[in-house]
């Protein structure tokens, strides 16, 4: 079942920092699947969080941690990358997050 609501409201930071491991996942997930490998991955360039929070929420870099964290687990010094994370009214499907990434792949 796919989690919906606020962080702040009907989640905690640190079911927010879960949401995002898994969101991560299923970025590795996805990666995987288009390249084969993910060995083909160079670096983890950037990822962006798009947090559905309340007013008063202030967690936000916490909650996005849970898939830099995963990153740097999975890559290594290859997962250590630039990141920026925004506070948001409201996002596609009422997620918890929406996670952008960027990844350098070697080219074939």
């Amino acid at each position: 079942m796919t989690p919906k609501g606020k962080l702040g409201r009907e989640y905690t930071t640190e079911q927010g920092y879960e949401f995002a491991k898994a969101t991560g996942l299923d970025i590795l997930a996805a990666l995987k699947l288009e390249l084969g490998s993910l060995s083909k991955v160079k670096r983890v360039v950037k990822l962006q969080g798009f947090v559905n929070a309340t007013e008063e929420f202030e967690q936000h870099p916490k909650v996005l941690d849970g898939c830099s964290d995963l990153m740097a687990q999975v890559f290594g010094e290859k997962g250590v990358h630039a990141r920026s994370v925004f506070g948001a009214a409201s996002v596609r499907g009422n997620l918890p997050i929406i996670i952008d990434s960027i990844f350098e792949i070697e080219a074939d």
